[in-house]
């Protein structure tokens, strides 16, 4: 069989405009397609009649998709690259069509459209596929290349897509997902789930960055998320305000933390460098963040003072954790702004010397106050792992360091008289922030009111009765049980 005869394309390949064109051409007639299906299912035309439009529409897609390919498909010195038919082999029983690609490989498809196919693949996104997991990956890898996030936010939106959508929906053809499909999986989840309102939003940010990546690179010709309306999938998510139990630690529960690591530092499987259990607490007396926490070295410690103003962050290198120290903490969102301070207590004082006594018996020699044995700081996956651990022996709901921070906010600084400025600037976040996030009634607040109001009575003498004129007698009522 001959060879393609190929038009020969343009010197320097096709323009960029018109690339995009056919692309999002190519785009939409997929589109056509999956109506055309949907009609069908439908009943609302006939099958004969489906066969030709369908005929129809693969034919105007495979004229652009060539279009494309040939005008891409070229050597360096700007010379079409061969696509030719191979003669029959003990595999490819009537031959099969291959090329030569820019990096050596050579495809092959017993169709010729089927090598077209693959070519325009390549030469539109480089993607392999058009699945909604493959779309997902290229997004964020040019959020990646292209907008220089933090390495936390690429882990989160990774984690985030797996959490998200099952493994039958990562699988679908994204050229193929309709409004009708999206709404309906999005309606599952919601009912499935009831995710409160921020993780909704986090939902519907990763399909932005999946569809603003489509629609950019001509995959897909529909913003669908936008078509997805709040307030039908909100009323299925959890919008109760958290109560004190799901967010905060009473002081009884922190105490017992306290005794537990106590007591294990007494027992030969842990000992008395049990250097995570004393960095929770730290935290503890803090409300420092877990990055913050294993950041933290002795030069950091002033006379009277604890100058917080770095973190340990992670980024994933092939396939392996790789951690790092940042000069910055959250809230400064890598702009050095010096941190923050923090007042060196006398409980702080002493724990931290504590700490420094027993690295000295153990000949530890560190930059960073939560050092495992070797030096090497600590790690947040550890720690994190370990305040799992010891808060779920206590039968606790809470088990992360983050309740530390909020604990310290309702059990220790509102009751010393903070005020919100002030709470702000020791937990390092914004006011607001503080009053929206980490104000909660405290656990046992009925009990605690009531004792305040008992303190506050004063005894009510006649002279301090106000009568009010009756117009009707009123109804008997037993009131023994509040007479004393």
């Amino acid at each position: 069989m001959p060879k393609h005869k190929s038009k020969a394309p343009l010197a320097s390949g096709m323009p960029a405009v018109q690339r995009n064109y056919l692309i999002k051409s190519v785009a939409h007639l997929e589109q056509d397609k999956v109506l055309l299906q949907s009609e069908l299912d439908l009943g609302m035309i006939l099958i004969d009649g489906a066969r030709d439009k369908l005929e129809v529409i693969n034919n105007k897609q495979f004229q652009l998709k060539e279009k494309l390919v040939l005008a891409c498909h070229i050597r360096q010195d700007g010379l079409p690259r061969s696509i030719h038919h191979h003669s029959p082999t003990d595999i490819y029983k009537t031959g099969y069509w291959v090329t030569k690609m820019p990096d050596g490989s050579k495809p092959k498809a017993v169709q010729y459209e089927d090598l077209i196919d693959t070519l325009f693949s390549y030469y539109s996104n480089g993607l392999k596929d058009y699945t909604f997991e493959s779309v997902f990956k290229a997004a964020l890898h040019e959020k990646e290349i292209t907008e220089n996030p933090n390495e936390n936010t690429l882990i989160k939106n990774r984690a985030d897509f797996y959490r998200f959508f099952d493994e039958n929906f990562r699988k679908h053809d994204i050229r193929a997902i309709t409004e009708s499909i999206l709404k309906q999986y999005t309606q599952e989840w919601v009912n499935d789930n009831h995710p409160k309102k921020k993780l909704y939003y986090a939902y519907k940010g990763i399909l932005k960055l999946i569809f603003d990546f489509g629609l950019d690179k001509g995959i897909v010709n529909a913003d669908l998320p936008r078509k997805l309306k709040n307030k039908a999938y909100i009323k299925s998510c959890d919008t109760r305000k958290p109560k004190p139990e799901e967010k905060i630690l009473s002081p009884a529960e922190i105490d017992s933390l306290i005794a537990e690591i106590r007591h294990r530092m007494t027992l030969k499987k842990w000992g008395p460098y049990y250097i995570n259990g004393l960095a929770a607490l730290f935290s503890i007396e803090t409300g420092v963040r877990v990055g913050e926490l294993c950041s933290l070295k002795w030069v950091d410690i002033k006379d009277t003072e604890i100058h917080i103003h770095s973190q340990q962050l992670v980024k994933m290198k092939n396939g392996h954790k790789s951690y790092y120290y940042d000069h910055h903490t959250k809230n400064e969102k890598g702009l050095t702004e010096e941190g923050r301070y923090f007042p060196l207590t006398s409980k702080i004082r002493s724990l931290l010397s504590e700490i420094s006594n027993l690295q000295k018996e153990l000949g530890i020699k560190s930059e960073y106050i939560f050092c495992n044995r070797d030096g090497e700081w600590i790690k947040k996956d550890s720690y994190i792992s370990f305040l799992r651990r010891l808060c779920k022996s206590k039968g606790f709901k809470v088990t992360n360091n983050h309740a530390f921070r909020m604990s310290l906010n309702c059990n220790v600084f509102i009751p010393a008289g903070m005020d919100d400025p002030m709470r702000a600037a020791l937990l390092g976040h914004s006011i607001e922030t503080n009053l929206r996030d980490y104000t909660f009634a405290r656990k046992g607040y009925v009990t605690e009111a009531r004792q305040l109001l008992d303190d506050v009575r004063t005894p009510m003498g006649p002279q301090k009765i106000v009568s009010f004129t009756q117009k009707e007698k009123p109804q008997n009522t037993d009131s023994s049980a509040f007479q004393g």
